[in-house]
């Protein structure tokens, strides 16, 4: 069975005795605790560590570092690596829960390590290194510039879609806040001919929008040709597959997007960290309701089985009685019979109205 740890609980451990020997009451591996470590940037013993300190020998412990922007502060050791609310059994919504969670870090201070981790994101003209994800369009790209070229009748709906000055700024822009939130841990993708643009940190998953203003979702995309306004606007979309924006950076007379760059970085991994702390807080609150639920049907599914037995008990007894009664009346009607019998026989012993035999038979027979 899976247990959830704090990080701060786990590097305890981690360094209070070997991993082969913790690793075992987990019932994982050694190397498979070590992953689940490494998943939460929890530090672990070099090779060697505990020979030392059992020698006698000086030791440095690594400093246990600070959460990554939405990083889950809740390790799942034996469990897998995500734990949702319809993964929770009931056993685990059943066991005591605890305080609901902290966060010792006041958020502006996760705001100054994430600008000091940063630095300043700036968009050159010419990119010397292009984000894997937007290499992969380019190349996607130069697939249809080739196939343009060797076709006899080109047409224009495979002409290469970031040829544009419009299209190579926007793919410029999405490489440095790319690159930018990588020193944070994001993982950015980008699909659908560029439009389709995702960044997560961990489990907090985000949907960005780049384009011009006026551009809404279902538009035929400008592929070619210059645009009378060259425009853009960069969103933070409110959740998965929304329009609707959170926050948004747009292109004006006097600051272009560019010079926002370092505000979208920070902003996005800030917005991260606050997800989960809100989702921290939300599932502790559903837990506590959940946990409240679970106890009151088992209350309830209690005195259901209590009714159910007693009601039980009441029919077993309810049958008894009956059986009793009915024998009581059938011993009342057997000597109620017996006393007939003995009645008629006075009667034909007297005026010997039938023969003996057929009233010897009759008599056996009442």
């Amino acid at each position: 069975m899976a247990e959830r740890l704090s990080r701060k609980t786990l590097y305890d451990l981690v360094w209070s005795e070997p991993m082969k020997t913790l690793s075992a009451r987990f019932g994982v591996s050694d190397v498979g605790l070590k992953k689940a470590c490494a998943r939460a940037t929890i530090p672990t013993p070099d090779r060697g560590y505990w020979a030392k300190r059992d020698a006698g020998k000086e030791t440095l412990q690594a400093a246990l570092p600070a959460r990554p922007p939405g990083m889950d502060d809740e390790v799942s050791v034996a469990g897998g690596r995500n734990r949702y609310h319809g993964s929770w059994t009931e056993e685990d919504l059943v066991r005591p829960i605890g305080a609901p969670p902290e966060f010792s870090e006041p958020i502006e201070t996760v705001r100054a390590r994430i600008v000091e981790v940063l630095g300043h994101v700036t968009v050159p003209h010419k990119v010397q290194n292009w984000h894997p994800a937007i290499e992969r369009l380019l190349k996607d790209d130069e697939k249809r510039r080739e196939k343009q070229l060797a076709s006899p009748y080109p047409m224009s709906w495979n002409n290469p879609l970031f040829e544009t000055s419009f299209e190579r700024r926007r793919l410029r822009i999405l490489n440095s806040l790319f690159f930018a939130v990588a020193k944070m841990n994001g993982r950015s993708s980008v699909h659908r001919e560029g439009r389709d643009i995702r960044i997560s940190f961990f489990q907090q998953h985000f949907q960005l929008a780049l384009d011009s203003p006026k551009t809404r979702r279902g538009q035929v995309l400008r592929t070619t040709g210059e645009p009378n306004d060259t425009r853009l606007c960069l969103s933070i979309l409110k959740s998965w597959g929304s329009v609707e924006a959170l926050v948004s950076w747009q292109d004006d007379d006097s600051h272009k997007l560019e010079m926002h760059m370092t505000d979208i970085a920070v902003q996005l991994i800030l917005t991260a960290e606050i997800r989960y702390r809100e989702g921290a807080l939300h599932q502790y609150q559903w837990r506590v309701e959940r946990k409240a639920e679970l106890e009151e049907e088992e209350r309830q599914n209690k005195l259901e089985a209590e009714r159910a037995e007693k009601a039980r008990q009441k029919r077993i007894e309810q049958g008894r009685i009956n059986r009793l009664l009915r024998d009581a009346a059938a011993f009342q009607q057997a000597a109620e019979i017996r006393k007939y019998v003995a009645a008629i026989q006075q009667t034909q012993a007297r005026d010997r109205a039938s023969s003996a035999d057929e009233f010897e038979q009759w008599s056996k027979w009442g």
